[in-house]
């Protein structure tokens, strides 16, 4: 439950004025095309760069500030997302605000606290006043799954940079913090995220001896008000730690093809694959990095069934899914059940499975029911053995 003594029931705004929205497509990180309640197309700021794959599927809801300047290019900002009966803000910019308005004043009463305060060449979001002074960097967090908050939803080097800058600090005599504004209400766990990037999970468990490490869940209501939750998430940082140390674990690839194409596989009928999209169910018991590489990479020679096919591939996405378990034939099954058709036989010499190699025709990563079963392996069956936290009240 939220502390009143840090929250005092207070509420900040970080948008107003919103109006709905569904999603059209995102061309880059920072540009949404996006269509009003009235079915006219914009063009729409991204204020998130995250991946935020979970959310990028056409018709997602959404929430839009129309700009009043003409001088901007483009007609208006995604604020928030409408996502499994939340709202979710997109301002990752919002959470300094979030930290410095209501989090911050609640854990140090009475201290000053100064943004953007500078050490040597390196620029920490706050400063806290004190004997120790307490150098702190805050971190938006929009990726929460089945309770389980993860970040980063994509590999993060300054994020890195900021963590191990701090332990440095720390010798120095400074008292260093990592807070993590988390966007999900319902948040009962956080962890860094070993799937997307493994380095800072070494480097977060690591600074767990010389820092403080926080997560703060917070509620967005779709005016733009925002209201801290519980200020003292969980926080798992040995699981993925040892995740990271391992390097296993299962993965998907997501591959596009443009044209027809024969698959030269006799020993599976050689079958002729439609163009459109592929998924296919993989693992590796060791170096699941290289062996993700080497799928991604266009100049190799043919070593398995799969590399006809990302060699050919248009689009060639992978998803790891790091893990100690035995999860490949599960994942094949649960994605052959959302996908159009498998392709019989393929990938699969080693098993009892029918395939590992599903058709879609259109784009899997915009299908809903693919991107939950990628998230709950993700969030939920990568580590059956992680203690169920505590609940938290959110009323």
């Amino acid at each position: 439950m939220a502390s009143e003594a840090v929250t005092g029931n207070r509420s900040i705004s970080i948008f107003s004025d919103p109006e709905e929205a569904t999603l059209v497509s995102r061309p880059n990180r920072f540009i949404m095309m996006v269509k009003d309640s009235g079915g006219v197309l914009l063009r729409a700021h991204c204020p998130n760069p995250g991946k935020l794959t979970e959310f990028l599927v056409p018709g997602q809801p959404l929430l839009v500030e129309h700009h009043t300047s003409t001088e901007r290019r483009t007609d208006c900002t995604v604020v928030a997302v409408r996502y499994k009966g939340k709202i979710i803000p997109l301002y990752a910019s919002k959470a300094n605000s979030i930290a410095q308005h209501l989090v911050l004043p609640g854990l140090y009463p009475g201290r000053e606290i100064v943004p953007e305060w500078k050490v040597g060449h390196s620029r920490f979001d706050f400063l806290v006043r004190g004997k120790p002074d307490l150098l702190t960097e805050v971190k938006a967090c929009s990726l929460s799954e089945h309770g389980l908050a993860m970040f980063p939803d994509a590999a993060t080097e300054r994020g890195r940079r900021h963590v191990e800058e701090l332990i440095e600090l720390s010798a120095a005599g400074y008292e260093g913090e990592i807070l993590f504004i988390i966007t999900h209400k319902d948040t009962e766990t956080f962890m860094p995220n070993p799937h997307t990037d493994p380095l800072f999970c070494r480097v977060l468990h690591r600074a767990r001896r010389h820092l403080s490490i926080r997560a703060v869940s917070t509620s967005t209501d779709p005016e733009g008000k925002v209201r801290v939750v519980n200020t003292s998430i969980p926080i798992e940082t040995e699981i993925p730690d040892r995740l990271a140390q391992e390097n296993r674990g299962v993965y998907l690839l997501a591959v596009e093809l443009k044209q027809p194409m024969r698959l030269s596989v006799p020993r599976i009928g050689s079958p002729l694959l439609a163009p459109g999209w592929y998924l296919y169910a993989g693992s590796a018991r060791a170096n699941l990095r290289q062996r993700i590489a080497r799928h991604l990479r266009k100049k190799k020679k043919i070593h398995w069934h799969i590399d006809h096919l990302t060699l050919a591939g248009s689009t060639v996405k992978a998803f790891p899914v790091l893990t100690g378990e035995n999860l490949e034939c599960g994942l094949a099954c649960d994605v052959s059940a959302v996908a159009d058709y498998a392709i019989p036989g393929f990938g699969c010499s080693d098993c009892s499975c029918g395939s590992h190699l599903f058709y879609f025709s259109e784009n899997p990563l915009h299908n809903r029911s693919v991107l939950d079963l990628l998230f709950l392996y993700r969030h939920k069956g990568f580590a059956p053995t992680l203690a169920p936290p505590l609940p938290v009240s959110y009323d």
